[in-house]
């Protein structure tokens, strides 16, 4: 590339999703030093309505939208993204050309005294929005009373502080992201509460017709991340579900093998299926569609109804 190339980079305003954009875009700049980036911030509804349950939103793509009508539109060129706030279907045009290294998967388990989930008193109030979280820690612990939680980070810490819950989950990769330190004591293991599909993960986004872009975001890509998640999207696609339903997929790749646990619930009930597959890595997409249709019939089989 014998010009230097400047690429506007679209991400959300809170200060996540910013940090976790910089940091992306340190690491493009590692690999691609003649490129110039220049990052913008679009704010999403999901920004916007905070007042709100996310299950409330009879739509998807709350986080991205606003983002990918900026790709579509030119006014920047690619687009950083949390994957797990990625609909499974995205719009004609674009495309998600590389997941840098994943991180922590886990989700935290947060109190004022440091109690673990299963040091907390009979009854104890847990900040949650999330249905895949509610179905499996009423497993854990069936006493829990649940309240609904929105705001950032650190909005949400402030209010487990305030005395406004006894306890909240945040994702270990935000926390991270942000430099936030928590006793490690308080991770909550896959096995415990299976991660959202693409947590962890970063998506870049672009156009799919700028093979320039997608030449430079390619070097970013790291392969064992990109199957991993890819077969957890796979999963969901089939199974048509998101973050507003109680479903959850986890994969990981060693090697040439994939190993994925799922989990579908029922947010009335709290009844879920778990099941996983061990498989090789070429056939990772379609034996993850074909998951996802083998747990719909166990569903339907059981009674569990995951769609709110």
């Amino acid at each position: 590339m014998s010009d230097r190339k400047k690429i506007i980079v679209a991400t959300r305003p809170s200060l996540l999703a910013y940090t976790q954009t910089m940091q992306t875009v340190e690491l493009l700049q590692k690999t691609n030093p003649k490129v110039e980036f220049e990052v913008k911030k679009f704010s999403t509804q999901g920004d916007r309505v905070l007042n709100r349950s996310l299950t409330e939103f009879g739509t998807t793509g709350l986080f991205v939208k606003e983002l990918e009508h900026a790709l579509l539109e030119n006014e920047a060129d690619i687009a950083i993204h949390s994957l797990k706030d990625v609909p499974s279907f995205h719009p004609e045009g674009l495309k998600l050309v590389a997941f840098p290294e994943r991180e922590d998967v886990r989700d935290v388990f947060l109190t004022r005294d440091g109690s673990t989930i299963e040091e907390m008193p009979k009854d104890f109030v847990l900040g949650t929005g999330s249905p895949r979280r509610r179905v499996q820690l009423a497993d854990l612990r069936s006493d829990i009373e649940f309240k609904e939680i929105r705001g950032n980070i650190d909005t949400r810490m402030q209010k487990l502080m305030d005395g406004e819950y006894d306890a909240i989950i945040l994702a270990a990769a935000g926390m991270n992201r942000l430099g936030k330190e928590f006793n490690e004591n308080l991770l909550l293991d896959v096995d415990q509460c299976i991660p959202a599909i693409g947590q962890g993960a970063i998506a870049i986004e672009c156009r799919n017709n700028d093979p320039e872009t997608i030449a430079i975001l390619e070097k970013v890509n790291h392969e064992p991340t990109m199957n991993a998640v890819l077969a957890e999207r796979a999963f969901m696609a089939e199974i048509e579900g998101g973050c507003k339903f109680p479903l959850a997929a986890h994969a990981v790749v060693t090697g040439e093998e994939l190993f994925m646990v799922a989990i579908v619930g029922d947010l009335k009930t709290n009844n879920f299926i778990v099941e996983q597959i061990e498989v090789p890595v070429s056939e990772s997409i379609q034996k993850s569609k074909e998951l996802a249709l083998q747990m719909k019939e166990t569903c339907k089989a059981k009674g569990i109804n995951f769609y709110l």
